[in-house]
């Protein structure tokens, strides 16, 4: 059977879209990353300091705490800057996807209302055979 340019076109659709799906899972995941990587920054914070602030620490893990503690906000400032990046890739990508889902449906809607003409083309065609016949065998008679 030879195949149609509509059919050829949703083939392409269909590679289109799960390029597009595939995208954006890795979006999802390079964002879920970026935002473990957050929390895990802010943890450390939260860790560092109770160490520097329990009963039992000295004035030396108060310095070092100090003297750490601009690299710890540096890191939780990059790791959120990485979340804002992934979140808006994600939306991108999202966008991409709602297109290709829908470039998508136009196309299998197209096939569907050629496949109905088609048919109509041939219910008539069977139509005008019927009538056809009917005039000649009452024509006869």
């Amino acid at each position: 059977m030879e195949r149609s340019p509509l059919d050829t076109l949703i083939a392409l659709r269909e590679q289109e879209l799960d390029l597009v799906e595939r995208s954006f899972a890795d979006a999802v995941a390079r964002e879920t990353a970026a935002e473990e990587k957050l929390a895990a920054a802010q943890l450390e914070i939260l860790s560092e300091q109770q160490i520097a602030s329990s009963p039992t620490a000295g004035d030396g893990a108060v310095e070092a705490f100090s003297r750490w503690l601009p690299a710890g906000r540096q890191a939780v400032t990059e790791a959120q800057d990485r979340c804002r990046e992934a979140a808006l890739d994600r939306e991108t990508v999202r966008s991409a996807l709602i297109a290709a889902r829908a470039a998508m449906e136009a196309v299998k809607t197209l096939r569907e209302e050629q496949k109905e003409e088609e048919r109509q083309v041939e219910l008539k065609k069977e139509q005008n055979a019927l009538d056809e016949l009917a005039t000649r065998q009452f024509g006869r008679s």
